[in-house]
């Protein structure tokens, strides 16, 4: 072995180090930024549940014409592989009732009639958001845990 060959693997090591430094660190940091995403799209989620629920109970009392909420649900629905199917499967079954019960608030809207609103059946929605609500906490709780670890 020859001290021009280590010159030469230590030149190239130099600039391979950093290198790797730099893509080790761009990973680390991708992955932090993908699971607050995460953790900000789940939040958001369950905050559009309870304000659903809140929707409910305020349709229970009296007819209104608030829309439920749906706008997290379709912007993120087909990037949430990190959640369980099953969950996904509840929560697709929740907001599509949602949306159902929306296209038929806009009916009434449109037709100035209440009359669309007394078909509207909010309990069928109840047990769903319920679910959805349930899993997705769990779901925080898991990940809050695995933080701790």
């Amino acid at each position: 072995m020859d001290f021009s060959d280590l010159d030469e693997i230590g030149k190239v090591l130099t600039y391979l180090i950093p290198v790797i430094i730099i893509i080790l660190t761009n990973v680390i940091f991708r992955k932090q930024k993908q699971q607050k995403e995460r953790l900000k799209v789940v939040r958001s989620l369950l905050s559009e549940l309870d304000s659903n629920q809140k929707i409910i109970e305020a349709f229970s009392v009296q007819w209104q014409t608030k829309k439920f909420k749906t706008a997290t649900w379709k912007r993120n629905k087909d990037k949430m592989d990190y959640i369980d199917q099953g969950l996904r499967y509840t929560l697709a079954d929740a907001f599509e009732i949602a949306e159902e019960f929306n296209r038929e608030i806009d009916a009434a809207k449109k037709h100035k009639s209440t009359s669309y609103l007394a078909g509207i059946r909010v309990d069928r929605l109840r047990e769903p958001l319920a679910k959805s609500k349930q899993g997705l906490e769990q779901w925080l709780q898991l990940q809050q845990g695995k933080k701790k670890l």
